[in-house]
């Protein structure tokens, strides 16, 4: 009777242990047991300048199946994030999204990252009521001064003395015309050039003809 019972026992106990071993093997096959959420590495980049598009980049893994990588963003002051699914570079961990901009807006970017396997398991970098940030900048140069110049000050020592310079020369010239025309006549005219002083830029020429004789 004991002998029966020992065999009875240790019949269901077989049985019993391996139902146990293939529902864990159904659960390992099923990943259902998968608990680990992806890990994402991305890096904040400083300022940039506007341009016509923004990329970002993260290097996401998983010890099971990723399902899908999403960029959720807005830009400042937007009440409600957008999403753009971030596409896997070649066979690479790394997924990239691009964000059309407008190259005259300077508005900085809120954004986060998330990713999901396919246990459903979900991480993020960033939060929706935390997000990182782009700060984007301008990348014309600081316009140019509308100010005219200053007119350079000038003197009126420097023409003044052009002119009288010029008036002098002009005036020898005129005396030695007088003389020479004096020389050629005959009635005994004569031409006295007697020096005046030049006042204000202008010169005096006295000329003395003689009555015929």
């Amino acid at each position: 009777m004991i002998n029966k019972l020992f065999k009875l026992g240790f019949v269901c106990w077989f049985a019993l242990s391996q139902i146990l071993v293939g529902m864990s093997s159904a659960n390992a096959q099923s990943g259902l047991i998968d608990v680990e959420p992806p890990l994402i590495e991305h890096d904040v980049i400083g300022a940039v300048e506007a341009d016509i598009r923004q990329t970002f980049f993260a290097t996401v893994v998983d010890d099971g199946e990723l399902d899908s990588v999403s960029l959720y963003y807005r830009f400042l002051n937007d009440p409600a994030y957008s999403t753009v699914l971030m596409n896997r570079v070649s066979f690479s961990s790394t997924y990239i999204a691009h964000i059309p901009t407008d190259a005259s807006s300077d508005r900085d970017i809120e954004y986060y990252i998330q990713a999901r396997d396919k246990a459903g398991n979900r991480t993020v970098r960033g939060f929706a009521f935390n997000p990182l940030l782009r700060e984007i900048n301008y990348g014309t140069a600081p316009p140019l001064s509308t100010q005219a110049a200053a007119p350079t000050e000038t003197t009126d020592s420097a023409p003044g003395k052009k002119r009288t310079v010029l008036y002098v020369v002009l005036g020898v010239l005129a005396l030695g015309l007088v003389a020479g025309l004096a020389g050629q006549q005959s009635d005994g005219s004569s031409v006295t050039p007697p020096p005046q002083p030049c006042s204000n830029g202008l010169c005096t020429i006295t000329v003395t003809v003689g009555r015929p004789r």
